[in-house]
């Protein structure tokens, strides 16, 4: 059986990447909407929306951050950067993507492990901290495929004379 593991692969990032955050995203939508109408509708506060809409908000974050980073759609402070020559600004983007890979690869096993070991609880709905930062690993890990794979491309850029911008949106 030959299994189509490039389709695999987008099929689950898209399902992270994508679908996920848009879910943890209505999620955060609808019991906001449920704080303010049972707070200032009804005159009883819901104790368990709060905290359903924090850990929606993580969750849209740490499943979001490839989609930004794939789309260079994430927070950049470009003022040097933009002043500089292509071949400058590749070797600023292979910096940063060497930087990130290096410090996401040293925490990455530790950070799993303390995952793992945590036996502490949410305050209201008692769910386990270990589910509920689950993503963050999901989170490094896609932070340093993106990189080895923006690293691969910058490389490949700084040997053929590219401009690293050329189509990107930077503000």
């Amino acid at each position: 059986m030959n299994i189509p593991w490039k389709k695999v692969g987008k099929a689950v990032s898209y399902t992270l990447g994508t679908v996920i955050p848009n879910i943890t995203f209505t999620i955060i939508f609808v019991t906001f909407s449920i704080t303010i109408i049972s707070r200032y509708a009804l005159k009883t506060p819901v104790a368990w929306a709060y905290e359903v809409s924090i850990l929606a908000y993580m969750w849209t974050m740490f499943f979001g951050v490839g989609k930004a980073m794939a789309r260079e759609e994430h927070v950049v402070f470009s003022l040097v950067y933009d002043t500089m020559s292509p071949s400058v600004r590749s070797l600023f983007r292979i910096a940063s993507n060497v930087i990130l890979i290096t410090l996401l690869g040293i925490v990455f096993l530790p950070s799993v492990n303390s995952l793992l070991s945590k036996r502490m609880v949410t305050g209201v709905l008692k769910m386990k901290f270990s589910l509920v930062f689950a993503p963050l690993i999901y989170m490094f890990a896609e932070i340093i495929v993106r990189s080895i794979i923006d690293l691969r491309k910058n490389l490949s850029n700084l040997r053929q004379g590219i401009d690293p911008d050329e189509g990107a949106h930077h503000l």
